[in-house]
């Protein structure tokens, strides 16, 4: 039997996409991010920004027998190059804050959208409308410049 994933390498930042266009649209209807499959984009979407915010994308480096080897025939390894699957969502990251918090920190904004993706997740400590505007807008230039 295969154990061989069926799943494309490589998708982390259509992912985030996807997270970010789910989250935002979270903010126009909050009933819907109190469900149980809205709890992944939300909390994914927090890690992320966590990894952002601390600048920890890198993965764990294994070797030895926990190491993941291809299983190509030609010994190349096929593996998504692990070094680069954070570039472009951190450069999306880094675009979208400044559109939509230009004036803040870096700490500051990421602050105010973890505390909506919370209140999204949780429904306690309602932000401001004015962050939830900008948190939508983060959102939104997010998920565009993932394309």
């Amino acid at each position: 039997m295969s154990t061989l994933s069926l799943l494309e390498k490589g998708g982390s930042d259509r992912l985030a996409k996807r997270f970010a266009h789910l989250a935002s649209s979270y903010i126009d209807h909050p009933t819907e991010a109190k469900t149980s499959a809205a709890q992944i984009p939300l909390e994914n979407l927090f890690r992320i920004l966590q990894m952002y915010r601390y600048d920890a994308f890198s993965d764990e480096r294994r070797s030895g027998v926990l190491e993941l080897k291809s299983f190509e025939e030609n010994g190349t390894d096929s593996r998504y190059d692990e070094d680069q699957w954070h570039e472009k969502i951190e450069r999306a990251l880094s675009h979208a804050l400044t559109q939509a918090f230009g004036e803040l920190s870096k700490e500051e904004a990421i602050q105010e959208i973890q505390t909506t993706l919370t209140w999204l997740a949780t429904n306690k400590n309602i932000p401001s409308s004015q962050v939830r505007s900008r948190v939508k807008k983060f959102l939104d230039k997010f998920e565009v410049a993932l394309d």
